[in-house]
């Protein structure tokens, strides 16, 4: 947006303004300004009226209307003139205040010509930045609108996208197993195929015959427990404690016991095919007719390992 300029102009030792161009030319014509008077816009640069090019055209259009073809009777080109000054002075009109008798609204008047005062510096200066600053204000709406459309049209794009290539009959993948009672008690037969159970304190319960598949009791502690016939195929038993556990006849297939304690544990008959065993402690564990990792069958009497 072309934002128009002001200018100040001194005129006598006296500072007045700001104006625009076209008043200035109008007030030169006029008489108001000489040619040699100086106008700046920011009070710091001075130039003379008749040195500045934008001030020119205005100067140019007003003189050619008012002085008007050198060929016209001199009686036609003298009332041509009048009338163009007239158009020009604003102020040609009779003052109302200057007639005579009572004047109605003279209480709301102020008692001197307003346009005789010029602004004050500070009040011209605040003039010109709320010039800019209307400017600068459109400039912001502008932009925002522009990021709205631009957001808008991503929202739409998200949107279509959601309704128009989402899955038909996607797999429902869930934690738990079917029918599993996670939040259930410890207890015979209990039910917690792929429940988490990490740290869980689990001393001495009874889950003889329990479906543990894939749960996790990772560093859970279930000394002294009783998993004798329980299902804990791929279940993860890392770093668990099962000091003096019971788990015979357990199926521990695939099962994850590393560094798990399983110190004096009872594990005759277990299923111990593809578990992992690293790092656990088998002191004193038993594993008289079960089946190890490897899947061969340990003698009646084997403690600490399979033999």
């Amino acid at each position: 947006m072309k934002v128009q300029k002001l200018w100040f102009v001194r005129h006598g030792g006296r500072l007045s303004g700001p104006f625009p161009a076209k008043l200035i030319s109008q007030d030169w014509i006029l008489g108001r300004f000489q040619a040699t008077d100086e106008a700046s816009i920011d009070r710091v640069l001075w130039a003379e009226i008749k040195d500045i090019p934008e001030l020119q055209p205005q100067i140019t259009r007003l003189k050619n209307r008012i002085v008007g073809s050198a060929d016209a009777p001199l009686d036609w080109e003298k009332e041509r003139r009048e009338a163009a000054l007239r158009w020009v002075d604003e102020r040609h009109q009779r003052d109302r205040r200057d007639q005579a008798g009572p004047q109605p609204l003279a209480i709301n008047r102020r008692g001197d010509d307003r346009r005789t005062h010029p602004d004050s510096p500070e009040w011209a200066a605040l003039r010109q930045r709320h010039a800019e600053l209307q400017a600068e204000l459109k400039k912001r709406r502008e932009r925002f609108i522009g990021i709205g459309l631009v957001l808008l049209g991503l929202l739409a794009l998200v949107l279509y996208a959601v309704f128009n290539f989402a899955l038909v009959n996607p797999v429902k993948v869930g934690i738990h197993g079917p029918y599993a009672a996670c939040s259930e008690p410890a207890g015979a037969q209990a039910n917690w195929v792929r429940c988490d159970k990490n740290g869980a304190w689990l001393k001495g319960v009874n889950l003889t015959s329990a479906q543990l598949s894939e749960t996790r009791f990772n560093a859970a502690n279930l000394s002294h427990s009783n998993l004798s016939f329980a299902n804990l195929t791929r279940s993860d038993l890392s770093f668990a404690n099962l000091q003096e556990a019971k788990l015979i006849g357990a199926n521990l297939t695939s099962a994850n016991l590393t560094y798990a304690e399983l110190r004096d544990a009872d594990l005759r008959y277990a299923d111990l095919r593809g578990a992992k065993l690293d790092g656990a402690s088998l002191i004193g564990a038993r594993f008289d007719a079960a089946t190890w990792v490897d899947g061969r069958k340990c003698l009646a009497i084997s403690v600490g390992a399979c033999k």
